[in-house]
Parts: C-alpha cells; structure tokens; sequence
C-alpha cells in the first residue's frame, strides 16, 4: 500500500470525543429466513489477470554503493553502482529468454548466468526493450532448472525529478526550500512499479522471493532495509568494507523492499508477541535533532505502535515477522509506505501524531505484506484491510462510537462525496491512474471488510480472517481466491458470496434505502407494524438491487428502548410485517451504519398516541383532505401552547404558540401522509395522530 494522508486520517480529535451512552438493544430472531432473495443480476464469471513469467523468483541478493551519492552534495553525483544477483527457477518446458525489469536510467555493464550443477558461467546477450531487460540464452533452461543472474549496473540518472510519489531511487541534501537537511539522505519507493528503477527485478507482485540488501555508506549513517541485519565484510573496489546486509527470511515482493540510508538516531522498545515465544524488536529511526525536539512525540509513536501491535494480535493472529521499524523521512510524499518489516513515514507522522496512518501501516504487514495482492487490480485486499484496521484500532482504543463516526466520516468525504459516488470507479480492476483512489481502493474496500463481519459477526469473521492468514500465509493471491476461500469456510452466509463480491468488489455504487409505515396495528402481544422497504438508487448509474442484511431498529414510545431485527432486503419494493412487544414510536434502518448506503429518510416515526388526560385535544376535520384548515380544539386550561406537527420522517412541519383554545393550520403545503401533533404547556404534553389525504 501506499497511504495518501488526508485531513480526517491526522484527525484523532474524534478520538478525543466524549463517547456517547448506547442503550443496550433487544436483539430478537431475524426475519430474514422468510424472505426469498430475489434473482440478483450476475456478472461474467471474472478471468483471471495473473500474468506469470515462466520463472520463479527465488532469492534476490542486492548490493547497493552509495557512499559517492552520500558524500557529495552535487548533482551529478547521485549516481551509484549496484550489483543484482537473482536466482529463479524455470517453470517452463524450455526458457531461451529471460525477461526482467529495468529502468532506461539503469546501464548495465555485465551479465553473468551460473546454472546449478554447470562448472562454468556464461555471458548471455542482452536486449532493452522500454523498461524490460532480455537475456538471451546460448541453450534454453527446462522445468526445474535453477540459475543464478548477476548483473552488475548503474544507476546514471543525474534528475532529481520526482516521479510518481518519490518512487524509485531519491538522494537529498535540501528541502523544497533549499534548506539543508540535518543528515543527508538517500531512500528508495517501489510500489506500486517502481522497484525497476532502482534494480533489475521481476517486478510483479505476485512473485514473492527471499532477499538480501547490502547498502554501503559513508561512516556515521545508519542504512535500513527490509528484514533482519548482519555486520558483514565485503570485497569491493579490491578493498574490504564492512556494511550491514539485511535478510528477509520471509518471502518478499518487490515493490515492499527497501534501501535508506542517513545520520539517524534509533530509538527502541520490544513488545512480547502473543505466541508467548517472541519478543518483537520495535524501533523508531529518526535525525538526532527530530529526537531531542519530538522526545515525547518519539515515545508516543514507539509506545502507540506497541499497543496497536497488541490489538491486531488480538484481531488477526501474532505478528508475521521478527522485527517492526519505522523511518522517517523528508522530503517524501504526505503519507507512509509499508515496506515489510521497515515502514516509511512522512517526518510529519511524528511531528503531528498521525496516529491512523501508524496504525493503517502496521496492519499492512498482515494484510498486504504477510497475504499479498497477485496482481494490481487486487489492490483492495491490502488497501481495504488496512484501512478497516484503522477502525479496528480506534474501536480498541476508543470505543465503538468513536470508530463509527470515525468511519462514517471516511464514507462521507472519500466515498459519497458531493455527487453521491457516481464518479467513483469499482473496487476490482481500476484504470491505473485510478489505483489508488482513496474513496473505492480505501474507504469503500474497508466498508466491505465491515459488512462481511457485520453480515457473519464477531466469531465468524474474525475466524474466517484468522483461516485466511494461515491459508494463505507469505504468499499472493487474486480476488477469486478469496471468494473460494469464503465459499469453502463459509458455505451458506446470509448472502450468498457470488451475490456479495459482485455487487461490493466488481460493479461500481451502492444502495439508497428508503421506508414508508402502511400500516400499525395493536393485537394481544403487542404490535404489527407494516412497512415497506425501498431502494431508490439510479438503476442507470448502479445495480437496481442490492441483496444485504438490513437491520431494523424500532424505539418503544415510552422509554426509548430498542428492538432490533433484520430483514434480508432482496428486491427494489420489499413488505414486511413486524411483531414488536411494545407501542413503537420510530424506525431506524441500518442504526449500527452496518451497511454502506445512503438513507433517503432519518427515524420513521411510526405512531403517536394521547397522553392519559382527563381533559382531550380534539382535531377537526379528521382525517383531513389536503387543503382543508385543520382545526385543532384545545382544553379552556392550556394557554399559551406551543403546537408541533411533526411529518413522519422527523421533520418539522409546522409550529406556532397560541393563547386560543383554538389553532387553524393550513394543511394546502402538507404532503399526503401520517404526521404527530405535538402540544405543550406547562409541563404537560400531547399527542396526536394527523392523517393528511390527497
């Protein structure tokens, strides 16, 4: 993932909110097993995007010579030699070529290929095609051969044009201001294609390998990359060096490695994992200035990133990797990158306390780095997980409320925004320049994280997520497979699979639910309710029908408590008829924001009953026929009374205070519909039903 920082991801002032009391609801049996789903639109059975090369990448061993890049500040001298070593497997009958990626700006000096129980190293011929490097070869390898690549290159840009949020290799002495920097500094930024600008690689996501990364420094900086590190003494320039070489022992896709190089300051704490058998090294690297300045914003962000460590844990399952750093670094992109095990952050992530955005990175290395995306258009997988996470992290920390709102303001700004979605692409298989749209790759793919666990609850869902951390551990996958995964471990959920990821991952928008009371009904046991459930959305813009759980929220008259119940809402007119146990004064749908859709109503209000009076409040006529004055008849007691017609979704209609006994209102504006009249004096109240008629 790549995280673009917006106003409301910096904002933990939600955080900081008083939580608002939730009165405990009734939850009573659904109601959904007897409706039907209707037949819901399907989509073609969706190809496959994976396109592999017939190798596999087993291990990459890079060295990296910055020392020039780091000692001297002119331009030219941003350039650094490098030397790629890349061992692969053929998975193909015969392999004459080999096809990698690498950058025009890398020159390659030479090529050497050893193959496995050969006694000698051949030179092959090379090709550059745009950013491809083809080796071709003297006699073809077979399934199963294993052959070492080691290309000796040169970095040769003398730009420092930043392209496509800082990716690929960046060297800095100053700020945009021209101000030099505590340190200089060197870094490298992969994703989502950019790995091959800084080293020759397969640079597709689904082709995890092992890794090694040797970066070679000038005295007093600290290099960093993915993994854990090893004091080691290289042969190099016919001299010794010593460096440090980082192993991935984990398997590794490009576009999460990592190489930086400054003066930092590393500051540490170690959290015990809930395996009971690790501690996990967790460090923070910083320039010594940012450490002295930010002190306490440093232990902060070590002693958040802790928790947050302990939270997903709780969630997901114990930490996938040994180790957890972040660096940070300026100038970079407003935002963070998740490179395994060695996030990067914007300087600003320390500065301003972007507490979301250390969570969303942390979480990375479960969704994203520990189960990766095979191809980009799976994007949401890590991106939507991630997100999700955010909420899982402020629901932890915060509570529930503070998380929904948290939530819900994503959906608002990033997802609706001013046109109601209708501009945001789908989910699966966004055009590139759109890859990482922050309403559909981020909120809205979070939002289908929550409503599969809202769908199948607690113990469900995070179970079925744990399932998934094991199928699928150190490896990538494609959207299908997750779809066969949850069709596998959970046959028969509320709504069918191939109804849920069509309708949420592959087609664009979401639904517009709308409800009309048509009919209350007192019996022995309580009350029937008749409503009808609508969805509104344009069926030229969206699907027509979106089958999804909705809850049905009902507050008694009286004391405000809940009822809840769900109905499987299937169809674009749906009836129900609920049986409630007490006098039902509103109905709220999808109270909980269980659902991303829009609510074309706030509270239904359903009823309006009299106070027990001696003294009546009469309204004539009644019913009223629109136009008709509507007359309401006051007891000779209640003087100076303010008068309230509420219409049936909440709203005010009408209001007015009188001294009469009498009250005339115009009821020519009123649309046709139940509304409540409401009076008050004096500490008392009444209440009416009003039923305006065409």
């Amino acid at each position: 993932m790549r995280y673009m920082l917006s106003a409301y991801s910096a904002l933990l002032c939600c955080a900081l909110l008083s939580t608002p009391f939730r009165a405990q609801a009734q939850t009573l049996p659904s109601v959904s097993s007897q409706i039907q789903p209707c037949e819901h639109p399907r989509f073609p059975e969706v190809a496959t995007w994976l396109s592999r090369r017939p190798y596999d990448v087993l291990r990459y061993d890079l060295i990296l010579d910055w020392r020039a890049a780091l000692s001297d500040s002119s331009q030219a001298l941003r350039k650094y030699r490098g030397v790629q070593t890349i061992t692969l497997r053929c998975d193909t009958a015969q392999l004459w070529a080999i096809e990698l990626d690498a950058d025009s700006s890398l020159v390659v000096d030479s090529i050497s290929i050893h193959r496995w129980h050969a006694t000698s190293t051949e030179r092959p011929t090379s090709q550059r095609t745009g950013d491809r490097l083809w080796l071709q070869l003297a006699t073809p390898l077979h399934r199963g051969d294993t052959a070492a690549v080691t290309i000796a290159y040169r970095n040769n840009s003398a730009s420092a044009m930043r392209r496509e949020l800082y990716g690929g290799y960046n060297r800095y002495w100053h700020d945009d201001s021209g101000n030099e920097l505590p340190s200089p500094i060197a870094y490298t930024m992969s994703q989502p294609n950019s790995a091959r600008r800084w080293m020759p690689c397969n640079d597709r996501p689904y082709d995890k390998a092992l890794a090694t990364i040797t970066i070679l420094a000038p005295p007093g900086f600290t290099t960093l990359s993915n993994g854990t590190p090893d004091s080691v003494t290289l042969d190099w320039d016919d001299s010794q060096i010593r460096a440090y070489r980082y192993t991935s022992a984990e398997p590794i896709s490009t576009y999460l490695m990592v190489a930086i190089a400054s003066r930092y300051a590393t500051l540490e704490r170690s959290y015990r994992s809930r395996d009971s058998v690790r501690t996990i090294p967790l460090r923070l690297y910083l320039w010594q200035t940012d450490s002295i300045s930010y002190a306490d914003n440093a232990a902060w962000m070590l002693a958040v990133t802790e928790e947050m460590m302990r939270a997903y844990e709780q969630h997901y399952r114990p930490y996938p990797f040994g180790s957890y750093g972040q660096a940070l670094l300026y100038p970079y992109f407003m935002g963070a990158m998740e490179h395994q095990t060695m996030t990067t952050h914007h300087r600003n992530a320390l500065i301003q306390r972007w507490e979301t955005v250390i969570a969303h990175e942390l979480a990375h290395h479960w969704l994203g780095d520990l189960v990766t995306c095979a191809t980009w258009n799976d994007l949401w997988l890590n991106e939507g997980g991630a997100t999700y996470s955010e909420r899982l992290w402020l629901e932890y920390a915060y509570g529930d409320s503070v998380a929904r709102r948290y939530f819900a303001a994503r959906r608002d700004r990033d997802y609706l925004r001013a046109d109601g979605a209708r501009s945001q692409p789908p989910v699966y298989n966004t055009s590139g320049i759109n890859l990482f749209n922050t309403g559909t790759t981020y909120v809205k793919a979070g939002w289908i994280f929550h409503m599969m666990r809202t769908m199948l609850g607690d113990s469900t869902f995070f179970g079925l997520l744990r399932s998934y951390f094991d199928r699928f551990a150190y490896q990538s996958l494609e959207t299908e497979d997750l779809v066969r995964f949850c069709q596998e471990r959970v046959p028969s959920p509320p709504v069918p699979w191939r109804t849920f990821f069509d309708q949420w991952v592959y087609a664009i928008g979401h639904p517009i639910l709308h409800a009309d009371l048509l009919a209350l009904e007192q019996t022995a046991r309580g009350y029937h309710i008749r409503v009808r459930i609508a969805q509104l959305q344009d069926s030229s813009a969206f699907l027509p029908v979106y089958v999804v759980p909705l809850q049905l929220r009902l507050r008694e008259y009286w004391s405000g408590g809940a009822y809840d119940t769900t109905l499987l809402v299937s169809s674009r007119e749906q009836f129900a008829t609920l049986e409630v146990p007490f006098l039902p004064r509103t109905l709220e749908l999808d109270p909980d924001d269980a659902i991303l859709c829009q609510k074309d109503s706030s509270a239904l209000v359903l009823s309006v009953e009299a106070e027990t009076s001696p003294e009546d409040i009469r309204v004539l006529p009644h019913p009223c026929m629109r136009g008709q004055p509507l007359t309401v008849w006051l007891p000779p007691t209640w003087n100076a009374a303010t008068i309230r017609l509420w219409r049936s979704d909440g709203r005010l209609a009408f209001q007015t205070t009188t001294s009469s006994e009498l009250c005339s209102i115009e009821s020519g504006s009123l649309a046709p519909g139940l509304y409540m009249l409401d009076v008050a004096v004096h500490g008392r109240r009444g209440r009416q039903r009003v039923i305006i008629l065409p």
